[in-house]
């Protein structure tokens, strides 16, 4: 008997993955940060997202929800100061300026939260911040870190428009070999990495390595001037 592959989950995916993992509060992502060596943060665009489009919606809840706006209008202008910074500096300039934002607005949230519908937007936006709070402030734990993973979100949007085009694989490996190649692709061109010449330089010369210094002379070789 034949059995089907199992599906590959968020937690495979990520295991022995050591480092930061930026992402929206979608529950496929609770208890990755129980990995050894994984430190799981949050994402502000849909933080503020929430309360953008409780904003944009009726009247009840409006002026409450531009009182969010506001506070994230200030932290994201800290962002912009900090940009200029060092890593150590930006630390320290975001514990003295976005520490007190980020407490203000967890003590306002906490204390209007239960005066709303929960159902209403206004109030899915104080149950997303409130519940995912620690995560959303988690980027003050570094200074290399930041608010949000917009510039991340930016580069696979061509690929996150096109999926609908190729909206299933007919099995597991399909799957993991699409996300292979997008994650490839997308890493040569923020490099700033001619896409097509990475890929025939990796199809030519990996099939030749035979071991470890191979595979990173090749990998090391992907960023030279000659493959920009």
């Amino acid at each position: 008997m034949i059995r089907p592959a199992r599906a590959m989950s968020l937690a495979d995916f990520f295991l022995g993955y050591e480092g930061y993992l930026q992402a929206d509060g979608y529950g496929g992502y609770n208890g990755l940060e129980k990995q050894n060596g994984l430190i799981r943060i949050g994402c502000n665009m849909h933080g503020r997202r929430k309360f953008f489009d409780a904003a944009e919606g009726s009247s009840k809840g409006q002026s409450l929800a531009k009182d969010g706006l506001q506070f994230y209008k200030e932290l994201y202008e800290i962002e912009e100061v900090a940009r200029e910074y060092t890593y150590s500096e930006r630390f320290i300039y975001r514990v003295k300026h976005a520490v007190p934002i980020w407490a203000k607005m967890k003590a306002w949230a906490e204390s209007n939260r239960n005066a709303v519908p929960p159902k209403s937007k206004i109030g899915q936006a104080y149950h997303y911040f409130i519940e995912q709070f620690e995560l959303l402030k988690g980027y003050l734990q570094h200074g290399m870190l930041e608010m949000d993973n917009w510039f991340a979100e930016r580069s696979i949007r061509k690929f996150a428009i096109g999926r609908n085009n190729w909206l299933f694989s007919d099995s597991v490996g399909g799957a993991k070999a699409s996300s292979l190649f997008y994650s490839l692709v997308v890493t040569a061109k923020i490099n700033g990495v001619n896409p097509y010449a990475a890929l025939e330089k990796i199809f030519t010369e990996i099939p030749l390595a035979k071991s470890i210094d191979d595979y990173e002379r090749i990998a090391a070789s992907l960023f030279t001037p000659t493959m920009q």
